[in-house]
């Protein structure tokens, strides 16, 4: 019996390079010998409501988007108690989970990838409880500029788009008092950016080095960017960011399966850039193996 196959494809997404290589995807699943059944979503929410509904009559859930459109495939699964594996077409701009975990960005090479690839643990995050995440949640400076950016400067300039409309945010940075709770530990002060995430990349800009983070290992990695008091403050956060070694003093760099962040007032969180409402309270759980996704092993050639 064939396997069967969801295929859920954002028509706008990104640079919108599905378009150009939609018929060559279709054949390799279809060569590979899958039952394909191909679902071009309308609208916010429609790609999860369609994995949520069908993930019993599925073996294989594909979402071919930006991270907007895999979260959505990975919200549905997880609701849905998705028994099978998610792949992932990376046709956004940013694509920041799809580089961490070495998927190819050439559409064809990714359907091949996912042909022929058995699904691993992958770990992933809830938000509020109702929510999902598949790589960050976060808070904060430059938080909104994914969901902000115009979707066709997004078609004709790509990643630049959002470093335009990031500069253009500059003035309006404002850093939010928090307390954080991670695993029992409590930090409190005022943070111009924070996030949870489980990625070598955050926003296609900030790399992180790969002894730093691990995928599987039941924990999300968080960063807290403190507020700048002096020039002395601004040297240091620009140092730590740039080179990736976090001394704690500007910028925290912690581990955690459970954590809470408070706001004395409700602020605006994103989770795999989009907007996800504004909180006062945001909760965040590591989901340890939980949803098997398709991505390289060492021994993939």
């Amino acid at each position: 019996m064939k396997e069967r196959m969801l295929l859920i494809v954002n028509p706008t997404s990104g640079t919108m390079r599905v378009k150009n290589e939609f018929l060559n995807v279709c054949r390799i699943f279809c060569e590979a010998g899958f039952s394909l059944e191909v679902h071009v979503t309308s609208g916010p929410r429609d790609g999860a409501r369609t994995v949520y509904e069908n993930a019993g009559r599925f073996d294989l859930v594909v979402a071919c988007g930006g991270d907007g459109t895999f979260n959505e495939a990975v919200s549905g699964a997880l609701r849905g108690h998705f028994g099978g594996s998610v792949g992932f077409l990376p046709a956004g701009t940013t694509n920041d989970l799809a580089g961490s975990i070495a998927i190819p960005k050439n559409l064809v090479k990714a359907a091949e990838l996912i042909a022929h690839t058995p699904g691993r643990f992958l770990d992933f995050g809830s938000f509020n409880r109702n929510r999902y995440f598949t790589y960050i949640a976060s808070f904060g400076a430059f938080t909104d500029v994914s969901y902000s950016t115009d979707q066709k400067l997004k078609h004709v300039f790509g990643h630049m788009a959002y470093i335009a409309e990031a500069i253009g945010k500059v003035k309006d940075l404002r850093a939010y008092r928090m307390r954080v709770d991670l695993d029992g530990d409590c930090f409190e002060d005022e943070f111009l950016f924070g996030a949870a995430f489980n990625s070598f990349s955050i926003g296609g800009v900030m790399k992180l080095k790969k002894n730093l983070v691990d995928l599987t290992d039941g924990n999300h990695e968080v960063i807290l960017v403190r507020n700048p008091k002096s020039a002395e403050d601004v040297a240091h956060l620009s140092r730590e960011l740039l080179s990736g070694e976090f001394e704690n003093k500007s910028v925290l760099f912690l581990r955690g399966k459970k954590i809470v962040f408070e706001c004395e007032e409700e602020i605006p969180w994103c989770l795999d850039g989009e907007f996800a409402g504004k909180h006062r309270c945001a909760r965040i759980r590591n989901l340890h193996e939980r949803l098997r996704v398709i991505y390289p092993s060492k021994d993939t050639p």
